[in-house]
């Protein structure tokens, strides 16, 4: 039997345990959790799909993006932020523009942005690449422009130890920011 997941909230129609195949549902049908349409629906099992694979936290990160109708993330991919760079390129929905400077990055968001009226999304590195991203970032701010910064940062054991290219980011950009989190491991 298939399984189809919401993209969304993550939600499972499972077609063993529904009285309805999901193909057969009314096009208006919306998700009972979260009301998201059925367009929003990814067969997961089924039809030659393996049953487990591994999502990540980056996974969910650019799933939730994309269905917010984000197209494409500028940025620089380096060490700390690979596995968002993997969920990009393993997304068929969305691109990475890749840039030659964190700066250039923030204010092609910031840009895409203002002339679009979509949400704008910008990535660097831990440490100063993500300090690089402030000036566009405080640009798009104060023209209330909708952009999303998505930082790298050091593994978990060498927060707060001021090793190599560790700073308190989530202090900096809770300056400037509407909201400024850190997202740890799944759980």
């Amino acid at each position: 039997m298939k399984k189809w997941r919401c993209t969304v909230c993550g939600y499972f129609y499972d077609q063993a345990k529904e009285t309805v195949p999901f193909e057969e549902l009314p096009e208006d049908w919306t998700c009972p959790q979260c009301g998201a349409p059925k367009s929003a629906f990814k067969l997961i099992e089924g039809e030659g799909i393996p049953v487990k694979r591994k999502v990540t936290v980056a996974d969910k990160i650019i799933e939730q993006l994309v269905a917010y109708g984000v197209k494409r993330i500028y940025g620089i991919p380096g060490d700390s932020n690979l596995p968002l760079t993997e969920a990009i390129r393993k997304n068929p929905n969305i691109d990475l523009v890749l840039t030659r400077h964190e700066e250039a990055a923030a204010f092609m968001a910031s840009a895409h942005a203002k002339l679009s009226g979509e949400i704008g999304v910008c990535m660097s590195i831990a440490g100063p690449g993500s300090t690089n991203l402030i000036t566009g970032i405080v640009d798009a701010a104060t023209d209330r422009a909708p952009v999303i910064a998505l930082l790298g940062q050091v593994p978990e054991v060498f927060l707060g130890s001021e090793s190599l290219q560790e700073i308190a980011e989530v202090d900096i950009f809770k300056t400037f920011c509407v909201y400024a989190e850190q997202v740890g491991a799944a759980g």
